[in-house]
Order: C-alpha cells, then sequence, then structure tokens
C-alpha cells in the first residue's frame, strides 16, 4: 500500500511505503496499521548511515512525485468509517521526517518480512513418502510366478499351487533363487521334487550359500542401499537443476537419440502377465498388433497383444476391391513378417512359422493348401465381375512360452478367402492364444529286465537283477492341422549270467607223521 504524507510547506510531500499494511484505508474500521508501526530512533538512524546518500536526482525523482491536494483529505474525510477523531490519532502517531532528519539521514530501506501463504498462492507438492520395504527374504521372492491367483506349471515356488498340484509336476523350473551374490554368504531357497514319493511332493530346503570369490561384501551396515532412493518431487525451486541433470525431455513422440534418463535403467529379462509382445524394430514401440474393435464393429490396428492374454476377436473393414492389392491388413505377409522378441528389449528373435492355411471359397468351402509360399491379394476379372482373392479373413497366433516368461515359439494358422465388389464391409477375426511349454508328450514306454542264472549247471535258475523304465518324451505339437503320434511300449530282457565254471573238489590231503628218529642219525 502506498501511503503520502504532508512534510512542512516548504518541502515538498514525501513518499512513505509502508509495507505491513494489508489492505486500503477505505476498508478499514481503524488505521491500526500506523499504530502498529514502531517509530524510527536515533539508533535506528544510525545504523542506516551505512546505505549509499541519496543524490540530488534522488531527491528531485521524489519531488516528481504528485502531492496530496486538499481535495485527496476531503476525499478521505468523505470515508464513513474513519472519522476525524482516526485522523488526528494517525497523525499524532506516524512521525514527520523534518529537514534535520534528511540532513542527518539517508534513505532507509525497508525490507518486507516473512508473511503468510495467501489463499491464492499454490502450494507446494509434498514430498512423497518412504518406499516399500524391499524383499530380501529369498523364500518369499517366486521369478517364475506369472499367472495372478493361478499355479504355474512347474514354478515349485509359487504360492498358489496346492500339494495337489505339486504332486503332478515333473521338476523344478527355477530350482534355486538367490538374493544379492556381491555378498560373501547369502541365503538361498532350493526346490526340488521327490518323484519317488507316493504322491510325488515338492521339498523346500534353505541353505547358506557361500560366496567363492574373495571381492564379496561381509556385513552391509547402511540397508538403503538395498533399494532405489526416494525420488525428488519436483518443485518451482529444483524444477531446472532436476531437468538439467536428467538431459532434458523431448515433447515430440520420435527423438533424434536415445534419452540419457532411461540408459541406466534395468532392462526387464522377462515377459510378464499383461506385458505387451515386443516385435524387431527400429523403434521401442513396436509390438505384435492383434486388430479389433473400438467403438464400432470396425477393426482397429492398434491393439497390442499381451503377454498370458488369450484374446479372440471379430470386426469389419471397409474394403474397396480397387485397392485390395495395397491394403497391408488384407495380406498374409503382414500377419506373418512381424519377428516377436524372446524377452523384452533383447536381441534375440522368435519367427512366426506358418502352421496352415486354409482357403475358404465363395461357397465357404475349406480347402487345405500345401506347398504354398507367402500369397498376395490379387484382382482377377470375371466376367462383368472382379474378385480379390487371397485375402486374409482369419488369423490365429499360438505362442508357446517358458515357465521363466521367454517366448519359445509361434505359429500361425490363416484362412484365406475372396470377396466380390459388391462387398464393402469385410469380416475378419484374429485369436492368440498361449500355450505353456515346452511341454514333453510321452510317447514311448522301454522296460528293461535283466536277469542271471544261478545254481548248479544240471538245473539253473532264473534270477531278476534289475529292472529299468525309460520314458521317451517329444515336444507337444503347437495347434494347428490334425496329425497322427505313434505311441509304444516296448519289454527287454537282458541276461547278465556270469560265464560258467566246472567245478570240482578239493583234492584230499595226507595229514602222515614220521617217527622222531626217522633222520637219525644224519639230523
Amino acid at each position: 500500500m502506498l501511503c503520502w504524507a504532508m512534510g512542512p510547506p516548504d518541502f515538498p510531500p514525501l513518499l512513505l511505503v509502508l509495507l505491513s499494511c494489508c489492505a486500503s484505508a477505505s476498508t478499514q474500521a481503524v488505521a491500526t496499521p500506523a499504530v502498529a508501526t514502531p517509530a524510527m530512533t536515533q539508533e535506528d538512524l544510525n545504523s542506516t548511515e551505512a546505505t549509499p546518500d541519496m543524490t540530488q536526482e534522488d531527491l528531485n525523482s521524489t519531488e516528481a512525485t504528485p502531492a496530496m491536494t486538499q481535495e485527496d483529505l476531503n476525499s478521505t474525510e468523505a470515508t464513513p468509517d474513519m472519522t476525524q477523531e482516526d485522523l488526528n490519532s494517525t497523525e499524532a502517531t506516524t512521525p514527520v521526517m523534518t529537514k534535520e532528519d534528511l540532513n542527518s539521514t539517508t534513505p532507509a530501506t525497508l525490507r518486507t518480512s516473512g508473511s503468510p501463504r495467501t489463499p491464492d498462492t499454490p502450494r507446494a507438492p509434498e514430498l512423497s513418502g518412504p518406499r516399500p520395504t524391499p524383499v530380501t527374504d529369498v523364500a518369499a521372492l517366486c521369478v517364475c510366478d506369472l499367472l495372478p491367483a493361478r499355479c504355474d506349471v512347474n514354478c515349485c515356488c509359487d504360492p498358489d499351487c496346492s500339494p495337489t498340484d505339486f504332486s503332478i509336476f515333473s521338476a523344478c523350473s527355477v530350482p534355486v533363487i538367490t538374493g544379492d551374490r556381491q555378498f560373501c554368504s547369502q541365503k538361498a531357497a532350493v526346490y526340488s521334487m521327490n518323484l519317488t514319493a507316493d504322491p510325488p511332493h515338492r521339498v523346500f530346503k534353505l541353505i547358506d550359500q557361500i560366496n567363492p570369490s574373495i571381492f564379496c561384501i561381509h556385513i552391509s551396515n547402511y540397508k538403503p542401499a538395498l533399494s532405489f532412493a526416494n525420488p525428488e518431487v519436483p518443485n518451482e525451486d529444483n524444477f531446472d537443476r532436476l531437468i538439467q541433470a536428467s538431459g532434458g525431455f523431448m515433447l515430440s513422440a520420435t527423438s533424434d537419440g536415445p534419452s540419457t534418463a532411461t540408459s541406466d535403467a534395468p532392462q526387464p529379462t522377462k515377459y510378464e502377465y499383461g506385458v505387451p509382445l515386443q516385435t524387431a524394430g527400429t523403434s521401442s514401440g513396436s509390438f505384435l498388433r492383434l486388430p479389433s474393435p473400438l467403438m464400432s464393429s470396425l477393426c482397429t490396428d492398434e491393439n497390442p497383444a499381451a503377454f498370458l492374454v488369450s484374446q479372440a476377436f471379430e470386426c469389419s473393414r471397409r474394403v474397396d476391391i480397387e485397392e485390395c492389392e495395397q491394403v497391408e491388413a488384407l495380406s498374409m505377409a503382414h500377419y506373418s513378417s512381424p519377428a516377436i522378441l524372446r524377452v523384452p528389449n533383447s536381441t534375440t528373435q522368435v519367427s512366426i512359422k506358418i502352421q496352415s492355411v486354409l482357403y475358404q471359397s465363395l461357397n465357404h468351402t475349406l480347402t487345405q493348401l500345401e506347398g504354398h509360399g507367402i500369397l498376395r491379394p490379387s484382382l482377377v476379372s470375371t466376367g462383368q465381375d472382379r474378385l480379390c482373392s487371397n485375402v486374409v479373413l482369419e488369423v490365429k497366433y499360438s505362442l508357446l512360452y517358458t515357465a521363466t516368461g521367454q517366448i519359445w515359439e509361434a505359429g500361425l494358422s490363416l484362412v484365406l478367402g475372396t470377396f466380390s465388389s459388391t462387398v464393402t464391409l469385410l469380416q475378419q477375426k484374429f485369436e492368440i492364444h498361449f500355450i505353456q511349454g515346452p511341454c514333453q508328450l510321452p510317447v514311448a514306454l522301454g522296460i528293461e529286465v535283466k536277469w542271471t542264472k544261478y545254481g548248479s549247471l544240471l538245473n539253473p535258475q532264473a534270477r531278476i537283477v534289475n529292472v529299468t523304465a525309460q520314458l521317451i518324451s517329444i515336444p507337444e505339437p503347437l495347434p494347428g492341422p490334425e496329425r497322427t503320434i505313434v505311441i509304444y511300449t516296448t519289454v527287454t530282457f537282458v541276461d547278465v549270467s556270469a560265464p560258467a565254471e566246472a567245478g570240482f573238489r578239493a583234492p584230499p590231503t595226507i595229514n602222515a607223521r614220521l617217527p622222531f628218529s626217522f633222520f637219525f642219525p644224519f639230523v
């Protein structure tokens, strides 16, 4: 608030800046801020002598300030809240600077003190709370638990598995789980299957694992080092500093180079439930797409396929027979050409193998195509009508994954067809299924019996020494055309008898004793 004070007649009016005023005098009943302002003593004036002196130019600029006229005073007196007594009390309280004051002192700089936040001032964001305590108990860790609230096959650490589930496991996909391998000694959770028990059950052991390296951590006395530090919340004070530390950011969809803020981030080593399947491409946003209807029945090609999320869609696509050869969504190569990354952000690619191709005629008759390559849409003329053949009508993906969250194999089954120039909306179907693998399908059982002969050569007896059973398995074939698998059983008897040897009774011994003097006189 700017308050005007009248000086002596021979001096120009002086502009006083009262920073402690919070509202105009017209809205207050009593001019209390003027009373609360302490008067400046001689000591205060002495303490301000270090302030640079006011030059004549400063005084001239002060003189240029318009003085309060009688009309201004009258308008002040017209304020209903402030009476003449209030003006008198204000004039009596507020000190008037004389010419001696101007000569003996230099202009003092009045600074505002800390004031409370006004209602219109935005509040600074609060710091985030502490992160959850990191899980360091290896018995509570499980890297093969992929399905939520479901038992993963051969995942011996899955808490969703019951003893009945463990009884049908063939092995433990992740037998050992450890913590930080930099420690000299650490706990390790060891899982195995006791297949000889009836019924088979899981065996769990918690052991101490020793790190043979001489460069290892014996004791960690700084527990926060086991987890990431709490991030600093940006605000108006540290925003510029955080931007410089992070290397900046881009608002566009594409960037000229990789961002330094994410280059040091740990890369995932497996797919988790619901994570989009990445495909090989120049950008990190390449995913396996599964067309689906969005707001209407029309197909949208931007739907990414997610790990372990089996889906089936049916949608319509607007087609123009004159442009059928240029539409990628109608081409067989559009669905078979992508290569899926085995794990996110890896360089290992899994090619999509075409398992079967069926051709649907105009009367909906299906024919199996053998020895085919990549068929592309072709526009042909039949009399007065035009047809577009080799158009994709159905797409079925079958993905084989491991218990550690890796894509093992990818298969594709297609149904091609033909549509005429009268068709403007083409119906298409898309499916994707996930199969646990590599699963082994038993196809043969071989039993080997080892026996031997024992007893007399005239009447030898047979005795079984050992029986061995061998189960032969093959990887389970992916869904596709009908196949015939031969299952057989063999039993083999092996003679392990030692060669027979002729036996004789032991020769008799002669126990003859000679007289004591038989050799006398020679002995």
